[in-house]
């Protein structure tokens, strides 16, 4: 008995449709390998680069810290050239040369000036015991009488008399501050306190064992007769 085909149930004509998903199905899942390697390879390599930065960062970080500054050396002068003695000497004047960069200004402050007063010992009119002439009165008249100059003119109008002088014997004899108390003429009175600034130095007066400053009063007569 021979057996026969249902056209309804013929699985031959089903087979390329069988065929096709399958290759789809096979293509999918090539294709998705392919794609998760690619993801994989990608990660790898970011990793790869994040590790070398990390590495390097770190590599920087460690040089920072083992740098050390070295102080720095001062410059080096060039060395001076030896002197020649032979070399001509240059001068140069730079007086009328105005230096504006070091101009020094002199600032007047006006401080207080402090007169400096000289103490100066008093003049005792009336010491203990008064000064005198080396000598004595006698020894005093003839040395007058030796360097006494009368004046020309004086003599020729006639004038004479007596004129009064005031002088101090200082402590060491001499004698200063000569002045004229009573005159009688110009001539006349010049010539008498030349004479008595000329005498040689008398015997200091003295107050209770010291010696002091002391006045003098004296008359000196101008006679040609």
């Amino acid at each position: 008995m021979e057996t026969k085909k249902n056209k309804n149930v013929d699985a031959n004509r089903f087979r390329h449709g069988f065929f096709l998903v399958g290759l789809n199905y096979v293509a999918g899942i090539t294709l998705a390998a392919f794609s998760y390697q690619q993801i994989i390879a990608e990660k790898d390599d970011s990793n790869a680069k994040n590790s070398v930065s990390i590495s390097s960062y770190e590599e920087v970080e460690k040089e920072q810290d083992l740098k050390v500054e070295l102080p720095k050396l001062p410059p080096q002068q060039a060395p001076q050239a030896a002197l020649d003695l032979n070399d001509p000497i240059i001068t140069i004047d730079n007086r009328n040369i105005e230096d504006t960069n070091n101009r020094v200004v002199l600032i007047d402050i006006e401080d207080p000036i402090v007169p400096i007063i000289p103490i100066v010992e008093p003049v005792e009119d009336f010491p203990d015991v008064e000064a005198v002439f080396n000598g004595g009165e006698s020894a005093m008249q003839k040395w007058m009488q030796k360097n006494l100059q009368y004046p020309e003119i004086a003599m020729e109008r006639g004038d004479k008399g007596k004129v009064y002088l005031k002088f101090v014997v200082e402590k060491d004899g001499t004698i200063s501050n000569v002045e004229v108390i009573q005159g009688v003429s110009r001539e006349l009175d010049n010539e008498a306190k030349r004479l008595i600034r000329a005498m040689p130095e008398w015997k200091a007066g003295e107050t209770r064992g010291l010696k002091v400053r002391s006045s003098f009063t004296m008359p000196i007569h101008f006679d040609f007769n």
